[in-house]
This record gives structure tokens, sequence and C-alpha cells, in this order.
């Protein structure tokens, strides 16, 4: 019995666009491997964009440009990882089971880029429409707006080569299209049993979710000028402030999926006092030594983000700290956060957040000034420990060291007392009734309430410095420091190499120091635990970072190594 031709179609337009990218994922790491040397909307390969109309949510860019050096680090990148090979070798497998060759039949086609975007944001309204009462009818129609949702890719053909790609399309051996005339300068293709959409353009080949989106992204690209995403300021701008050598870049239409947020949740719209609006751009970009990823929103409202901060407490943490988060001023945080609450929540609910904040101080036996002294300025929490429970401390900056360690003297006379009458077990609870008691942390006068067997409740103070932790061992490490600590680490410097000086936060998770941790709490065990720790083994740590300022940013780098 003869194969039907409409899987074999649908693979033989797929393979193409999957071929693209070399995507490995297992046990939490991820290689990419692709190309491109322009984030720039204007470039030659962003001319893709042009066949987006302007108004589509989400767009995404990958470029093909086999011969360019994102391509190459990133296939550098992909062989430290055992997968990579298997994944490359079934690729060709398929290709060939179809009859082609990447090499001879596809590489020479492909322009320098390829794009995959949504059109158009679904009716979340109209598909959870008496969710509560019907759900099963709910969840019925949004599985069939998700296979209604039109969606649009875009690949550059290479110059002279559209007539080929034609060929490649209609090749009767395998079931091909049949052509069903011209629109507006392109192709248009039919697949005999349904379902696929396809033109080929002088310089594209289009593939929609319908015929109707496909006219579309042809008639976007006759007109121009606004009516297509490369033609919008916004877009254009928001991509000018990524990288410029990226393998793969998004877009993401803020205004139009908030749009769609405010229908389904008007209450959303309420918590952003009506602006949800805006763009994000996203890039990712191979380098010599790991894969760069940010992310920068453009036009969005101003927020009350995190005040921008030098990193200083990063030589009290170890070098070999298993993670670290720092971050400032978190009474303004807290403050904030309070203060939205109040103001968005119903009157009932703002009369109990008032009595809470009104009563704390005096259950808590510390005041306003003195919470905002000890949580007013730097702040990091560093985990250390290379064992099954880690300890983690929280190391506070503050501006008066004297006044922060009598307001934790307070809190340790405090805390029994709430514990005992409200701790998670009576095990905390008969512990909390023995109090604190004096430590010695490395030279420092400290307090100390055993918990339980995981941790305890340990805090001392050094000058301006304040560290709580769960362990007397790593709260003394912080605290006292040694050199240049976590900035000595010759992976942490690699890693945050190129970050500016003031952030709106900073983290770091050395991946080289928790594997050993996670193996004796059995991580690699099972059947795929020696390939996922073999893996993991590749990565060296993963590091990211915010900015301020008009167009906020956020950078991630994942440091690789053979």
């Amino acid at each position: 019995m003869s194969t039907s031709p409409r899987p074999r179609l649908r693979r033989r337009l797929m393979i193409p666009v999957a071929a693209l990218a070399v995507v490995g994922i297992s046990g939490g790491a991820v290689v990419l491997s692709g190309c491109g040397d322009t984030a720039s909307a204007g470039s030659s390969a962003a001319s893709v964009a042009g066949y987006i109309p302007a108004s589509s949510p989400v767009y995404v860019q990958v470029s093909t440009d086999t011969a360019g050096p994102q391509w190459s680090q990133l296939t550098t990148l992909a062989k430290y990882f055992p997968e990579y090979d298997s994944m490359q070798a079934e690729i060709n497998t398929q290709l060939a089971r179809e009859g082609i060759s990447w090499n001879k039949d596809l590489q020479p086609l492909l322009g320098e880029a390829a794009a995959l975007a949504t059109t158009k944001v679904p009716d979340a309204a109209e598909v959870t429409k008496g969710a509560l009462v019907d759900p099963a009818g709910a969840a019925g129609r949004a599985l069939a707006t998700a296979a209604d949702q039109p969606i649009l890719a875009v690949l550059q053909v290479a110059s002279g080569k559209a007539d080929q790609v034609k060929a490649l399309l209609a090749d009767p051996s395998n079931g091909g299209l049949k052509a069903a005339g011209d629109y507006n300068g392109a192709t248009l293709y039919n697949d005999p049993t349904g379902g696929m959409h396809v033109a080929v353009a002088p310089e594209a080949l289009i593939i929609g979710s319908s015929e109707a989106v496909v006219k579309q992204a042809i008639d976007t690209h006759a007109a121009g000028g606004d009516q297509a995403l490369s033609g919008v300021f916004r877009f254009n701008n928001a991509l000018s402030l990524l990288p410029k050598d990226v393998f793969a870049m998004a877009y993401v239409n803020i205004d139009e999926l908030g749009k769609a947020a405010s229908d389904l949740l008007p209450m959303a719209g309420d918590l952003v006092n009506g602006e949800i609006k805006g763009a994000a751009a996203m890039s990712l970009t191979a380098e010599t030594n790991g894969v760069r990823m940010k992310a920068v929103l453009v036009d969005a409202p101003a927020a009350a983000t995190q005040k921008a901060f030098t990193p200083t407490l990063t030589t009290q943490a170890p070098a070999n700290s298993v993670a670290y988060i720092g971050f400032n001023r978190l009474a303004d945080t807290v403050s904030r956060a309070i203060t939205t609450a109040g103001e968005t929540a119903s009157p009932e609910v703002k009369k109990q957040i008032d009595t809470i904040t009104g009563q704390l101080p005096v259950l808590l036996g510390v005041n306003g000034d003195d919470l905002r002294n000890l949580t007013g300025g730097e702040h990091a929490v560093v985990v250390g420990g290379a064992q099954p429970t880690p300890s983690v401390s929280l190391a506070l900056k503050t501006a008066d060291g004297a006044q922060a360690e009598e307001t934790l003297s307070s809190l340790s006379k405090a805390l029994p007392l709430v514990l005992g009458q409200f701790g998670p077990s009576d095990k905390v609870k008969a512990a909390a009734s023995k109090g604190f008691k004096p430590v010695d942390l490395g030279g420092v006068k400290g307090q100390e309430l055993a918990v339980n067997s995981t941790g305890d409740i340990v805090w001392g103070v050094k000058g301006d410095l304040a560290v709580i932790g769960s362990r007397a061992a790593g709260v003394s490490t912080v605290l006292n420091g040694t050199g240049a600590g976590l900035t000595s680490n010759a992976a942490f410097a690699a890693a945050t190499q190129g970050m500016p000086d003031q952030v709106t936060g900073l983290a770091w998770l050395n991946v080289a120091q928790a594997m050993p941790m996670l193996e004796k709490r059995g991580a690699f065990k099972g059947k795929d635990g020696a390939k996922e720790r073999e893996m993991l083994s590749h990565v060296s740590g993963v590091a990211a970072w915010g900015t301020q300022g008009a167009n906020p940013t956020v950078e991630v780098f994942v440091e690789m190594k053979k």
C-alpha cells in the first residue's frame, strides 16, 4: 500500500525549517546551533519581516547564513554535548528518507534569515467565557482556537533560486504540491490532500496556517511601509538596542498582548493604571565561551523598579559560592508592594493590611526607622556549602551597624515568641522556646537559634555589614570575607564580563559547585542520570543582571566548557 502523500509533504515542508537549528534539551542544558551576523531590521536578513503584518504580536527571526560566524561558533559549543552528533545524524537521516540532501538540495536555496510569527492575538475572552460553569466547553474552545491561530513562516530564498524552490515543492516523486495560480507576484501552491498553504515569491518561501494568512503576507509585502513589521519604527528601534551579531532575535508587541490581557482580566490593566503597552525585543548570541541572551523593553510606562547600584558584596561571598543574588533597597520594595496592595485592595483587605502593618512593629519590638536602616542598602543572598542542604546567608549593608545590631537583638527576643506560637511544627516550637544563644562567628559575637537539623537562624554584625543565615559557618564566612571573594572566581569573572558598573540586580549560579550537591541528593540516579550529568558538566555557570533607564534590559550568560 502506498504511503499517503500528506504526512510526507508535511515533513517535506517542516524538516527544512527544523534543520535551520539543532536544539538539544537534556538535564536542563539547552544547546542551540544557528547563525547570523546582524540584528538590524533594515538588513537584507531582516527582509523576511517585510512579509509580517505590522500588528503581529509575536515575531521570531533566525539567521540561515550557514557560512556566518554565529553558525560556526554555536556548532562548536553544541559539540561539547553528547546529544549533538546523534541529533544531527537523525535530521540527516530524516531528510534522506525524503530523498533530500541538506548540502545539495536545501542549503543552496536558503537566504540569510527565516521568521515565524503569529499574526493575531486569540480572542481569550471568548475562549474562557463560561469556563467556571462549563470547563469542558472552555477547554474545547481553547483547543479549537489554538488550531485556528494564524501562524506565518517566511524563509528568505537565495538570489535567483526561486525556481529551484518551486521545483522542490512540486516534485511529483514525493506527492508534490500543485500550483494554484499567481497572486500579487507570488506563485500559490495547494496540498492535494489539504492542510498546507504555501507561496513562493521571488525572494521568499511563505508557509501559512491558511490561504488567507499566506495572501495577507504577500499583500503586506506589496504594500510595504508601515503596513509591514519591517517598517514599524518601534520594531526597528527595539532591534537596534540588541547586540549586532546574533543567532536569533524576537519581538513582542506588548500593546497587542495587553489588549487581550485587559479583555480577559480587566483588573490586569487596573494593576498598572491601564498601561499595558510597549514592546520587548530579545536576542541570542554565541560567544567563544558560551551563549548570551539579552532582552530590552521599549516604550513601556515608567515602573517602580529596583534602584540601580554597584555590587560590592561580591567580595564578601566566598569564591566557591554555589549561588549569589545581589539586589538593593529591600525596604523600598516591600513598601511599594504594601502600598500597591493597599491601593488596589477592597476596603476590607486594606483594613487588614493596615492592621498588620500597624501591629508588626509592636510585635517585633522594632520601628520603621530600624527596619529601613537594616534593609535600606545593598543586599545579597549567598548560597554555599558542599552538602545536600547548603548554607544560605543574607548579607545586608546598613547605614548604621550599631543600630542594626540593636534591631537584630530586639528581633532575637521577639522571634522565639512568634515561632513558639506560630511555628510550623512542635519541634520548631520546642527549639524556639530555648531562645537565641551566643555563638562565635570568626571573632564576631553573634547569636544562634537552633531550629532543626536542616538549619538554624544565625546572625552577626561587623562594621556596617549585618548577616543573617542558616548556618554559623556560612554566616561567619560571609561576615568576615576573604580576599576578593567571588570576584576572584575565574568562571564568575568570565560570565560577568561586560556587565555595567550599575545594575538593578545580579545573579550567579556556579553549576560546577552545585554538581556534587545535586549528586548527593540523587539528582543523577535512574537510566538517564549519567547522560544528564554529562550534559550539565559542560556548563560552568549562569550569570544574569538587569539595567535601568529609558529602555530597561536583562542579560543572561550561560558559560560553557569542553
